[in-house]
């Protein structure tokens, strides 16, 4: 079965373009003109509702043997995605930190996904609003102009990334070049028992290991106990 899939595919003229694009454009439309009255009436719908059982049948559907029509893809996401969020886009979600959807963002994101341009190096434009956006950052911040940074896709990556930063500026080695490995002592990392759980994920990404990150108990105010915090240092040392 799956071989004759394949050769069939791989003996036609396959192409990524749509078959047709005006159909393609009156889609597109569509898809927009939808999107824009999903945030607009956002305050109208619940903050989140149960999905029924057929709705969660149609995430058991078998393998597809077929490619299927985009406009049939967008009916089932209109039909079986849009209307079950999560609830973090609407004003009323009060049950933890978490981004909400903006249109001027989503429409970024499309502009993005369209041009396709790597941020890993060439010679484009994109790179360069990658790179100025930094410098931006840079200067509200006061940091100076030597400085470097990068834009990432939210909070447990920019973490991620600035504890590398850390442990290869106090490691004592050259981590890049030899590895944790070659350290000379473990570090440790120092916060709050409130911390979130991408710290620990991290140092375990680094090679450092959930006991790298001491997490001090906090008061009836969430401060972290400067008390346990000397305590934990002096074990460390």
């Amino acid at each position: 079965m799956w071989m004759d899939i394949f050769q069939k595919v791989a003996a036609a003229d396959e192409t990524l373009d749509p078959p047709d694009w005006a159909d393609a454009g009156a889609l597109s439309h569509r898809i927009l003109d939808d999107a824009i009255t999903y945030l607009k009436d956002v305050r109208e719908r619940p903050v989140w509702r149960e999905m029924p059982a057929e709705v969660r049948s149609f995430f058991s559907a078998p393998l597809p043997r077929e490619p299927a029509p985009v406009a049939e893809v967008y009916d089932d996401v209109a039909r079986n995605v849009m209307p079950y969020p999560m609830g973090n886009i609407h004003p009323r979600f009060w049950s933890w930190y978490m981004g909400a959807s903006n249109f001027t963002g989503a429409l970024g994101d499309f502009l993005a996904a369209i041009q396709g341009s790597n941020l890993g190096g060439g010679n484009h434009a994109a790179g360069l609003m990658d790179s100025q956006v930094v410098n931006w950052m840079k200067e509200m911040m006061g940091f100076p102009a030597s400085a470097s940074g990068t834009l990432v896709s939210g909070g447990s990556m920019a973490n991620i990334i600035g504890l590398t930063v850390a442990r290869n500026a106090k490691a004592g080695v050259d981590v890049r070049e030899r590895g944790v490995a070659a350290m000379p002592k473990p570090l440790r990392y120092y916060a709050s028992d409130q911390v979130h759980s991408c710290h620990r994920k991290a140092m375990e990404a680094l090679g450092l290991g959930n006991r790298a990150l001491r997490r001090i108990q906090t008061d009836a105010g969430l401060r972290i106990d400067i008390g346990a915090l000397k305590a934990a240092i002096a074990e460390d040392r």
